[in-house]
């Protein structure tokens, strides 16, 4: 039987890439995203047939009910959700306006939420479900520039940590992925009032390795992976000694930040 999927923020960067890979890989995707005409040119180009397109805005519930609607009709069940609709938003605290909060945390992390459980009916029909779950690294280590963001893709672990244990007695696997930097468009699409810098993505994932373990994760599910293991040592040192984390962190990324005494 074909294996089932539903991408969230599908239409660019991580999202498109898994989209790509995982119906080379034989899956029937569907693509959920904002753009209908970003969404049907992704369609128009993935390998097998069946594929659906949802257009539909995760801040509006009406909409997520209404595409999983669709999706239920054409699907039947589902064995794959990968969460990784999300929008980024680079600004120091004395930045941070209230609809451009208010959205970010709508679509990080109230979607998610409001997705997982429009999903699980699908899920509990499918065949060796999984959810994957994409937070980042500044999940588990927040960073000075991307507090809000930060504290959005916190959220997304700590759901994660709910869920794996609420829905382990259903057979449903979920997993958390913190990628590091990739390259995609995602800076340059994310709100920065003051021009903050953005980071050097030298050295950064492609998004076609991003998809390739969510893959990996959809095959053999794991609690939680980092992409970068020196960000998974940041998280686990700003736990039990937060100071030498600060300080690591700093040198790290540069920009004339100073770590606290």
């Amino acid at each position: 039987m074909q294996r089932r999927a539903l991408v969230t923020g599908a239409s660019s960067g991580i999202g498109a890439a898994t989209a790509r890979r995982l119906a080379a890989e034989g899956y029937r995707v569907a693509l959920l995203a904002r753009s209908p005409t970003r969404l049907s040119a992704l369609a128009s180009e993935l390998e097998g047939e069946g594929h659906l397109v949802l257009v539909c805005d995760l801040c509006q519930s009406g909409e997520i009910e209404a595409a999983f609607q669709e999706l239920g009709q054409a699907f039947g069940g589902l064995d794959l959700l990968v969460n990784n609709a999300g929008v980024g938003y680079r600004a120091l605290v004395e930045e941070l306006e209230e609809g451009t909060l208010g959205r970010l945390f709508d679509t990080n992390v109230l979607a998610v939420l409001l997705v997982s459980r429009a999903a699980l009916p699908l899920l509990v029909r499918g065949r060796d479900p999984v959810v994957v779950n994409i937070s980042s690294v500044v999940g588990r280590r927040g960073i000075p520039g991307q507090v809000a963001y930060a504290a959005s893709k916190a959220a997304v672990c700590s759901i994660g940590e709910g869920l794996r244990v609420e829905w382990a007695e259903k057979g449903i696997a979920v997993c958390t992925l913190n990628p590091a930097l990739t390259a995609t468009g995602f800076f340059e699409a994310q709100h920065n009032p003051s021009g903050l810098a953005d980071p050097s993505l030298e050295g950064a994932a492609a998004a076609h390795q991003v998809a390739a373990e969510i893959l990996r994760l959809a095959r053999h599910p794991r609690p939680e992976r980092f992409l970068r293991w020196k960000w998974r040592l940041l998280a686990s040192l700003s736990v039990i000694a937060p100071r030498l984390a600060d300080r690591l962190l700093v040198r790290r990324l540069g920009g004339g930040w100073r770590a606290p005494r």
